[in-house]
């Protein structure tokens, strides 16, 4: 199992008076434009979990019943006291790469990562929004039903 932690371990001390005292959350804010990308990949928000419900999860209890591994589940409580709450975002029915992610209001943080095989880099993602978005417009319903009228259409000009 391939799991990526984003907490940045570098950030200086709130006490200290370092750069921690504008931004004292050391998980990377998902910009509005990077989580649209998100979004698409991973469209499934399977877990929404407020802070009592993550101090309350076990090991076990997220593994095996939504696959969240134990090194996931260790960072989200560490990240609990950050948040108003944890997500869990993943695809329909492939275990690909699902993230955990930190909520405040309207902003979200990236806590981790974690996949069985390597992780797509973001990047790789990032670029395939355009095959995403026409994948998604092949399999709507609106397409099916233009379809059908296009092959109605051809039928009935070969029988004219």
């Amino acid at each position: 199992m391939f799991v990526e932690n984003y907490r940045q371990e570098n950030t200086e001390s709130i006490m200290g008076g370092g750069a921690s005292v504008t931004n004292p959350i050391p998980y990377p804010k998902i910009s509005d434009e990077d989580w649209r990308v998100w979004n698409l990949f991973l469209p499934i928000r399977s877990l929404d979990l407020d802070q009592s419900a993550v101090a309350r999860a076990r090991h076990g209890m997220m593994y095996s019943l939504y696959g969240v591994p134990y090194s996931v589940t260790d960072e989200m409580h560490k990240a609990n006291r950050f948040f108003d709450r944890v997500e869990v975002w993943r695809k329909h029915e492939i275990e690909k790469d699902p993230i955990a992610v930190g909520v405040i209001g309207d902003e979200r943080y990236m806590i981790a990562r974690w996949g069985m095989e390597k992780l797509l880099p973001f990047s790789t993602i990032k670029r395939s929004v355009p095959l995403i978005l026409a994948w998604q417009v092949v399999t709507s319903p609106v397409a099916a039903m233009a379809s059908i009228a296009a092959i109605g259409l051809l039928t009935w000009s070969m029988l004219m």
